[in-house]
């Protein structure tokens, strides 16, 4: 019979560390290399910054307060996916190193409660803005909803990007959009609190006349109406107008190459220029206002018309003809 101390020889010693909350007991006999067991360490303790192995992103944004619309002081702490940040004199941070499938934004302050509210999807290896996020006193229990039109024909923009206070919202075929979770008492200013952005528009900022208020008794939303948004100023190849028309060349079948230049009347400044086809055709897409349309042809005189456009909705015609 073997003695005691030849058994306790062959038996594997044990080692017994605590990880993350959990008790690891290693036998000498079955050493781990160091990237295994960090590798068991993230399984059991899910320390591994909650992405799961997807690529990184940045975060983005300002902090406001509600009350003053300015940053918070002291500063704020904004956290996602495990990662943190300080906001700056101005309100500001950024967060680097995000993992890409993150999905929660959590703000804290002092003098306000806790916001927590979702994240748009991030990009891989991209930053992603998020704009200005507002801290309230009052909570964070207010909807908004309304819909994306177009300023000529206020027929619904889809697929339209709407910003609230970080959150994101994309329109549908209606151009609706709805926000819950927004902070009560929102807007009440002329400061943007939001932005709406969509191909082939001008990027519109989004200020609230009347501060967002909690839901009421019966439930109520904060209907924000029809937001228009422009096809940007001098218009786009094929797109809409409202000052158009066409400019001919005495004597001449062809009418290329006249260059059509709109001017503001009101400070003298080209806002946009156009060169006519065989068609002379020109289209120019604005907002309201005085403007003056100036045709120029080598070999011709050039000639300027005023022109007042009344309403984007409402185009005017200007034609023209140059003489030698």
């Amino acid at each position: 019979m073997a003695s005691a101390r030849s058994q306790s020889a062959r038996r594997p010693s044990r080692r017994r560390a605590r990880y993350g909350g959990y008790l690891v007991t290693t036998h000498a006999t079955w050493r781990l290399g160091a990237a295994a067991l960090a590798a068991l360490v993230v399984a059991l303790c899910g320390c591994g910054g909650g992405g799961g192995g997807a690529p990184p992103a940045d975060v983005a944004g300002r902090v406001l307060l509600v009350s003053t619309n300015q940053p918070p002081d002291p500063p704020a702490t904004v956290r996602v996916g495990g990662r943190s940040a300080t906001t700056a004199v101005d309100g500001t941070f950024v967060l680097t190193g995000v993992a890409s499938t993150a999905t929660e934004i959590v703000v804290t302050a002092s003098g306000a409660p806790e916001l927590r509210q979702p994240l748009p999807t991030l990009a891989a290896n991209t930053r992603t803005d998020l704009g200005d996020l507002f801290l309230s006193s009052q909570g964070y229990t207010a909807t908004a909803v309304g819909r994306i039109v177009r300023v000529d024909t206020f027929a619904p923009v889809a697929n339209a990007r709407v910003r609230l206070s970080g959150q994101v919202q994309v329109t549908g075929a209606d151009g609706a959009f709805r926000f819950t979770g927004l902070p009560v008492g929102l807007g009440g200013t002329t400061e943007p609190v939001g932005l709406v952005t969509a191909q082939g528009f001008e990027d519109k900022p989004i200020s609230l006349d009347l501060p967002l208020g909690p839901p009421g008794n019966p439930p109520s939303d904060n209907d924000l109406g029809d937001i228009p948004i422009s096809p940007p100023v001098g218009g786009i190849p094929g797109g809409p107008s409202n000052i158009r028309g066409a400019i001919t060349v005495q004597g001449a079948t062809d009418f290329a190459g006249t260059t059509v230049t709109l001017i503001d009347r009101s400070t003298g400044s080209t806002v946009a220029t156009r060169q006519t086809a065989s068609d002379g055709a020109y289209g120019f897409w604005v907002v309201a206002g005085a403007y003056a349309v100036r045709a120029e042809h080598v070999g011709f005189q050039t000639k300027t018309q005023d022109v007042t456009l009344q309403r984007p909705d409402r185009p005017v015609t200007v034609n023209l003809t140059l003489v030698p």
